[in-house]
């Protein structure tokens, strides 16, 4: 039985064709748009024979190698039937980001006339100035005035809009938010956007990373495209992205690192012990925050790895799974690293017992970082902490990710073995270790072969490096040449040496 949606100036025709081995409906999709010269019943009478003919080929199998869908019908497919099932939450907040972008230079065109010269303009483009869409909103005092003129609170005025509590706060400290955010609380308000906040637009060009985003998006719809019979090959493959060569680990030196350590010390531990712990640990942000208490074992000083804490709009915090089956693992980690959470455990005992029964933590989810009333922290919360920290003590640029980074490049500067630092870091091949740390390696590979000039040095003084002295010789007139090269002829004895 076929359902008829209508979009625009077209019509999406949905047939349903059974069930997958999965146990999960098939559905095939067309869209038919009118000619503007045909009559409403014209119209409707060509709509009927459409949605009949459509039937037809999906009964016999014929559509299922039909190239001729618009890619922006078929990505709506991939989320509808794969996406929405199989991707994860912040996976799939990313794809529905990136589409819209994707869509408006490519949706219209038919995935079997889908070329990489195509895609090609499409990064290109991405790299050119001004070709941001994403404008960030300013409060203005006036929404401060605004909850006290209505005695509201934050809280309900993050559930009266339908956002989060988070972007409230950040808002009302002056911190950029999302122009969508900022409509919703015009709305909850009453008030025009122009009288609440202050607008701003990013022109720059989109990074290289940023670039190399979207084309997983577009590339991963494609390769589905591909395995379900639209298209013989993905034309994504072919494609040249930016690159990324000049792309390297942001990570705090030792000293820097050392530094940051002694600069926590007179911060609060509701920040200090997340930092340090991460510095110590090489965590992703996501794993930090989805520690529960049940995971340490504080006797052998093993971490288990298997959650993740995360957000995406609209969903809020959530409990996600790790980024890879090696991601899921056993991690030691130094007696530093313990006391630091042992004395978080005492501030956050102090919290419970102050709210009692208020504490919003359940003990299933017994969550390590958390605020002073249970709630997970936001990863954005933890993240805006520690560039303000960053900023206020004048260290090195960094960011709660720098902290993986120098984790991992402390361990790979004392000779850590490879194989051991890609196990702590939870990467699936030690080929990723190497080449995020590339010049991390090749820094520790500098200071071995030191080590062993030092090593020669002590032992074996004649093989120490002597400074060369220039050859002037062919400076030099033909007659001192000459005389050079029969003193060095001669031995001691006066004998000509051959």
């Amino acid at each position: 039985m076929a359902t008829v949606e209508k979009r625009g100036k077209g019509y999406r025709i949905t047939v349903a064709a059974g069930i997958d081995l999965n146990g999960k409906q098939i559905r095939h999709r067309m869209v038919w748009t009118p000619d503007e010269k045909l009559t409403p019943r014209q119209v409707e009478k060509e709509l009927n024979r459409q949605i009949v003919r459509f039937e037809e080929q999906v009964k016999s199998g014929a559509v299922a190698l039909d190239g001729n869908i618009r890619f922006v019908d078929f990505a709506e497919r991939y989320m509808e039937e794969y996406g929405n099932l199989n991707l994860k939450p912040t996976t799939l907040a990313n794809y529905e980001r990136n589409l819209t972008r994707i869509n408006q230079a490519i949706g219209h065109i038919r995935l079997k006339d889908l070329s990489p010269m195509h895609i090609q303009a499409f990064y290109r483009n991405l790299q050119e100035q001004g070709v941001r869409q994403n404008i960030t909103a300013i409060a203005s005092p006036a929404l401060t005035k605004w909850l006290a003129q209505h005695n509201m609170t934050q809280y309900a005025l993050a559930k009266k809009s339908g956002i989060t509590h988070q972007t409230v706060g950040n808002s009302m400290k002056g911190m950029p938010i999302s122009l969508e955010s900022a409509k919703k609380l015009c709305a909850a308000t009453g008030e025009k956007i122009e009288t609440m906040f202050t607008l701003n637009t990013n022109t720059t060009p989109l990074a290289p990373a940023t670039i190399h985003a979207y084309h997983r998006t577009l590339s991963s719809i494609l390769e589905k495209a591909v395995k379900w019979g639209y298209i013989p090959n993905n034309p994504a493959e072919k494609a040249e992205l930016p690159s990324m060569a000049g792309h390297k680990a942001r990570y705090l030196d030792e000293p820097d690192a050392k530094k940051m350590l002694q600069l926590l010390q007179n911060e609060p531990i509701q920040w200090r012990a997340p930092i340090i712990f991460d510095l110590l640990s090489g965590l992703r942000r996501a794993e930090l925050l989805g520690l529960r208490w049940q995971d340490i074992d504080f006797s052998t000083g093993v971490v288990h790895v298997f959650q993740t804490s995360n957000y995406v709009s609209g969903k809020g915090v959530y409990v996600g799974t790790p980024k890879s089956e090696d991601s899921d693992r056993y991690l030691k980690v130094s007696r530093t690293a313990l006391l630091i959470l042992r004395e978080y455990k005492e501030w956050q005992d102090k919290m419970k017992a102050n709210v009692g029964d208020a504490w919003e933590s359940p003990p299933e989810d017994d969550r390590i970082f958390t605020n002073a009333v249970g709630r997970p922290v936001f990863p954005t919360s933890l993240t805006q902490w520690m560039g303000k920290f960053i900023k206020r003590t004048g260290l090195p640029s960094s960011s709660v990710h720098s902290l993986r980074h120098t984790y991992a490049s402390l361990l790979i500067a004392e000779g850590t073995p490879l194989v051991v630092v890609s196990g702590n870091l939870g990467h699936a091949q030690v080929s990723t270790t190497t080449d995020i740390y590339s010049h991390v390696i090749a820094s520790a590979e500098a200071k071995a072969a030191e080590v062993m000039d030092k090593f020669s040095e002590d032992i074996h003084p004649k093989f120490t490096p002597k400074t060369k002295r220039r050859d002037t010789r062919k400076d030099a007139p033909i007659f001192i040449l000459f005389l050079h090269c029969v003193a060095n002829a001669v031995d001691n004895e006066g004998k000509i040496c051959y």
